[in-house]
């Protein structure tokens, strides 16, 4: 038993002194692939991303990791979001029990519609379309170290193209939950999108030069080819936070959660939630952000029922975010 909490504080040490470091060299607004930081399941939107440490079973694959451990049998996760900019998001995740512990499988998209080409002769357009998405497909396992203690990681990987263009690399996620008997509180700890930087390639930017130096004009230096295809990271995370069951009578529970998010490149955001449970029948949600321009309020719902075997709980969430439009999420999660 030492031995196991040895372990753990030692790598609870390693994460935070791993954030500690990136936090050294953060710079709002240089990351890439921001689709990641897009909430795709509703339960964790509706509480303004706030359930790091309450997360449960398959929805862990995109919140916290190591919620997965808690599956028993099979859990499926279908999810459906609609952004902001007429995009979308599309999420899909499979938990099966294994072992001691449990593996996933999720896959998110990020698509749009085909948008017409425009260039500086012809700034209406060209009559030419192109088409842009996101995507990560993730490997997960979480595992209970100890009763009270599951940790979990995940390895994702990461496509990203516009027209004729692409980049593409690995990432890794870690994550934990400490559970205690004080009224259920629970602490859970994200690392989230670490791994390597990309750049886009593709023949448009192959022939960049080629192009640059046929228009006739160039220079010795040109600052044109550094900004064709320049090297990105990811937004990576450090998410930590609580959740706590304040009241629970007979058939009805109330769990309040709150969370930090440190994003590498953006500020801190402070985050907090409530869901209030009758009969594990009816879930109502609600949500507050802080650090955000155009997001503050949240809210949901969810309705759970059985056929047969199976489970199956449908979720809804609702957020605002102002002078942009407003944003849906919905979601089936079957277990059995």
């Amino acid at each position: 038993m030492k031995s196991k909490i040895k372990i753990i504080s030692t790598i609870i040490f390693i994460v935070a002194s791993a954030t500690l470091i990136a936090q050294d060299f953060s710079n709002v607004g240089t990351a890439g692939g921001t689709f990641l930081k897009i909430p795709v399941e509703p339960v964790g939107a509706a509480l303004a991303n706030s359930n790091i440490a309450s997360v449960e079973g398959v929805a862990g694959l995109y919140w916290n990791p190591a919620a997965i451990a808690d599956i028993e049998g099979t859990e499926i996760l279908f999810s459906h979001v609609s952004w902001i900019a007429d995009t979308r998001v599309s999420f899909v995740g499979f938990g099966q029990k294994l072992g001691p512990g449990s593996i996933g499988l999720s896959f998110t998209a990020l698509t749009m519609a085909q948008m017409e080409i425009t260039t500086e002769t012809e700034p209406d357009g060209t009559g030419q379309f192109f088409s842009a998405g996101s995507y990560e497909i993730g490997l997960s396992y979480g595992l209970k170290v100890i009763d009270n203690f599951n940790f979990g990681g995940t390895m994702k990987y990461i496509y990203e193209y516009i027209w004729d263009t692409n980049g593409s690399t690995l990432l890794f996620d870690l994550g934990s939950v400490y559970k205690t008997d004080f009224y259920n509180l629970k602490i859970g700890m994200r690392l989230s999108n670490f791994g390597g930087n990309t750049q886009f390639s593709g023949e448009p930017i192959d022939n960049k030069a080629d192009v640059i130096e046929g228009s006739g004009i160039s220079y010795s230096y040109d600052p044109r080819l550094e900004r064709v295809s320049p090297e990105y990271s990811f937004p990576q995370l450090f998410n930590a936070g609580i959740s706590l069951e304040p009241f629970t009578f007979e058939k009805q529970k109330l769990t309040v959660t709150a969370a930090i998010n440190d994003y590498i490149d953006n500020n801190a955001q402070l985050l907090f939630g409530a869901e209030y449970v009758w009969d594990e029948l009816l879930f109502l949600r609600a949500g507050y952000k802080t650090g955000y321009d155009e997001q503050g309020i949240s809210a949901g719902v969810g309705l759970k029922t059985s056929i047969g075997p199976v489970s199956t709980t449908i979720n809804f969430a609702y957020s605002p975010f102002g002078k942009l439009s407003d944003v849906m999420f919905i979601g089936l999660r079957l277990s059995f």
